[in-house]
């Protein structure tokens, strides 16, 4: 009697250690599988990006070198003079003509607000009022104060900004991820052109404009 049910106690334990085993596997398998799944998704996302993004380099390497044949490779120099009774440079301020529109005149009122502001990279994006600015969120600012932009762009953004060509009062150069400014009735809102590190202001010497398209906002 003690045999038989020695033999069956061993009999019982290897039955439910083989059904742990096979447990056990099933579970593996189920686990390599949805890895395997999840995998297989995750590289074909990466997939449809690559996609994605080879598409749009290719648009906008097309969209570059059809600017580049129509924009001219430089332009004169744009002064604040005399002749110009638009718009005027006292020091690091500009004045203007009452005869403007409103528009205009509250953007050249908050692009002297600039004028002592230093270059920061990425700075004037997470907030319109900031201690520093960059070429896109320097040109942003002006126009926001002027009502004619909701929030800040980055140069990308400003490809598609208002109307393309040259406005009547205001035009904004884009050279799209790489750079971007604005003229008012001539005269020149830039980052570049003076020293390291110095923000927004004035320019009154000319620039290149190779590689650069002309958007202006809705009638002006």
């Amino acid at each position: 009697m003690k045999h038989a049910f020695a033999t069956l106690l061993r009999t019982t334990l290897t039955a439910l250690v083989v059904l742990a085993a096979n447990a056990s596997a099933q579970n593996a398998q189920q686990i390599a599988m949805i890895r395997q799944q999840q995998w297989a998704q995750y590289q074909q996302q990466v997939a449809v990006y690559q996609q994605q993004l080879a598409a749009y380099n290719q648009q906008m390497a097309a969209y570059r070198a059809q600017q580049a044949t129509i924009v001219p490779a430089a332009r004169p120099v744009a002064r604040a003079s005399a002749a110009n009774n638009l718009i005027r440079l006292n020091g690091s301020q500009a004045a203007c003509s009452a005869s403007l529109p409103v528009q205009v005149q509250y953007l050249i009122n908050a692009a002297n607000h600039l004028q002592d502001s230093p270059y920061v990279r990425g700075a004037g994006h997470g907030r319109v009022e900031d201690r520093a600015y960059d070429c896109s969120s320097s040109t942003s600012y002006a126009l926001i104060k002027a009502g004619l932009l909701k929030a800040p762009l980055t140069s990308i953004g400003f490809a598609n900004y208002g109307q393309p060509g040259e406005g009547r009062f205001i035009t904004i150069w884009v050279k799209p991820g790489e750079h971007v400014f604005m003229t008012i009735c001539g005269l020149r809102l830039d980052t570049s052109g003076g020293k390291v590190g110095e923000g927004p202001r004035w320019r009154t010497k000319g620039r290149s404009y190779a590689g650069f398209f002309p958007r202006h906002p809705f009638g002006l």
